[in-house]
């Protein structure tokens, strides 16, 4: 062989070698600063020594009970400031919330429909051992992360295979049951003893006047008046009123916060229809596997974006055989106002989606049936509000021992579920900052910054993904200084993975662990092999016209 091939073939080669480790490199790089999986092994890890102080966190819904718990391995104390009254109460925190006969007065979602990702789950039972026995004991269902996801009438390709059948398992409850179960979890004085939680609501801070740069403490309202209470961390959890940001321009820190939001509007609109199936008719429903044998989700019915802004979904929430099961029937969609809130017009709803493939005939079997407990039905009505992201990792000037979490920094389409996690992501980034800081001093200067920073890292692909999504609709507005035009290649793309996931198995199990948000960074869809298929599926379907 002459030596000059011999050289091209060995260069080459070693191109190959270096393409690839690039790659697996950077994929590492971005599955630690993009995610929260290498952020999990640190979580509800306790520590011998705890920060001296109290870490007092402004809100207790679901973004504020999962930072106290993950604060309670690193500070003395943990206080809850909760202004709804009956969440300290008894009934906040039953065993069977379809008992409560109170709801959340600022949440619209609460009484809604909601889906819940395997990343959810892992990072539940890492912050509570007992996870799965107390959901089991609140007749929640754990069972694979298979949402029975069809894209324009047929059902994607979920990795089983690649787990040998063994799919990694969620549980399936609505936000009512999740956060009833959660505040019962947190507010437990035996296994967390550090924690409390008072009536009240939070209306300013204060200085250190010996530490520049610090809080020293949180003025909280409370029927018997205002309390001044010291702090060592102050973590807003006031949800989209952003409370804290109005705190902090009191007392001198927020000059420049008002700028720093960007927000849009899908303008999109569901109806989550709740009805309870009784033992015998559950017997009857033609699921696939039996409906009692089904972990969680019926169906979830998604049509081709370019033409048609619907959605359809079938979730079981909490019950048993005893009793009975809840189920939620949702439709929903963008610039869509008149939607259904009675068995017909949800057939009808759902007849009306553009599908490229007949939706199977058992999912209008099912529909009829539940006409036999129709007076169980209840309806809420939701109009999303707009999405927005404050982007405080650009803030020149920060308390060092103040961050937010959740809906405080950042609100994002709820279609993707992707709510919970987003809030779970912000506990991580602050506990594996605690958990690598020395416990022995107090929060060092730069730790709102590294938080906001890495917290925003995470926020990132969910916060482009979503808007993505939205923006493919006419009815969008998007953020000041940005056109519908934005994310249309990422929309492009989807559309052709999406296409190819419903008969390949890499491109199925390419869209279930991005869903899911379990080892999954941004470049896993522009894989080699991958990219390859999209391209020549692509191709043809333009040779065809379509």
């Amino acid at each position: 062989m002459d030596s000059p091939l011999i050289f091209y073939l060995s260069a080459f080669t070693s191109l190959c070698v270096v393409a690839v480790s690039s790659c697996r490199l950077l994929r590492r790089r971005l599955l630690s600063v993009e995610t929260g999986m290498n952020d999990l092994p640190f979580l509800g890890v306790k520590t011998d020594t705890k920060i001296p102080g109290t870490a007092v966190v402004c809100g207790g819904s679901i973004a504020g009970l999962l930072t106290a718990r993950a604060c309670h391995d690193h500070f003395e104390r943990v206080l809850i400031v909760e202004p709804e009254a009956w969440l300290s109460t008894e009934e906040g925190r039953l065993v069977h919330s379809r008992n409560q006969t109170q709801a959340r007065s600022r949440l619209i979602q609460y009484s809604s429909i909601q889906a819940n990702l395997c990343f959810l789950y892992a990072g539940l039972s890492a912050l509570f051992p007992n996870f799965g026995d107390a959901c089991h004991e609140s007749d929640i269902s754990i069972a694979p992360g298979d949402y029975s996801v069809n894209f324009w009438g047929t059902f994607y390709k979920v990795p089983y295979a690649q787990y040998l059948g063994n799919l990694p398992k969620t549980f399936y409850a609505s936000r009512k049951a999740l956060e009833t179960l959660i505040r019962r979890l947190a507010l437990n004085p035996k296994s967390f003893p550090n924690i409390q939680q008072m009536v009240g609501t939070v209306v300013g801070v204060t200085t250190d006047p010996a530490k520049p740069g610090y809080l020293r403490q949180v003025s909280v309202r409370t029927q018997d008046g205002i309390f001044d209470i010291d702090a060592a961390l102050v973590v807003d959890c006031t949800g989209p009123t952003q409370a804290g940001l109005k705190w902090l321009q009191r007392a001198g820190f927020g000059a420049s916060l008002d700028s720093l939001t960007v927000s849009f509007d899908a303008k999109m609109h569901y109806s989550s229809c709740r009805m309870v199936v009784s033992p015998s008719l559950a017997k009857r429903l033609p699921v696939p596997g039996g409906f009692d044998n089904l972990g969680g989700s019926v169906i979830q019915l998604f049509p081709d974006m370019r033409k048609d802004g619907t959605y359809f979904g079938c979730l079981k929430d909490v019950g048993n055989e005893e009793i009975g099961t809840e189920i939620f029937l949702c439709c929903g969609g963008w610039g869509i106002q008149d939607l259904p809130r009675n068995l017909a017009g949800i057939r009808q709803y759902a007849a009306s989606i553009h599908v490229t493939q007949p939706i199977p005939g058992w999912v209008w079997q099912f529909l009829d049936l539940l006409e036999e407990v129709e007076d169980t039905l209840t309806c809420s009505l939701v109009r999303v509000p707009a999405s927005f992201w404050t982007h405080l990792e650009s803030a020149p000037s920060l308390p060092a021992n103040w961050i937010a979490i959740g809906d405080s920094v950042s609100r994002v389409n709820p279609l993707l579920s992707q709510g919970c996690p987003k809030a779970l992501l912000g506990v991580l980034s602050m506990n594996t900052l605690l958990y690598k800081m020395d416990k022995t001093k107090a929060i060092p200067a730069n730790f709102s910054r590294q938080f906001f920073n890495a917290q925003a890292d995470k926020i990132k692909q969910l916060w482009e993904s979503g808007k993505a999504l939205d923006y493919g609709r006419s009815t969008t507005e998007p953020a000041p200084g940005e056109t519908l035009e934005v994310g249309s290649f990422t929309r492009w793309f989807m559309r052709h993975l999406q296409l190819l996931a419903l008969t390949d198995d890499q491109a199925g199990s390419t869209i279930w662990h991005s869903q899911m948000m379990i080892n999954s960074t941004s470049i896993d869809a522009l894989h080699p092999v991958l990219l390859g298929k999209v391209l020549w599926l692509a191709g043809k379907l333009w040779l065809k016209g379509e």
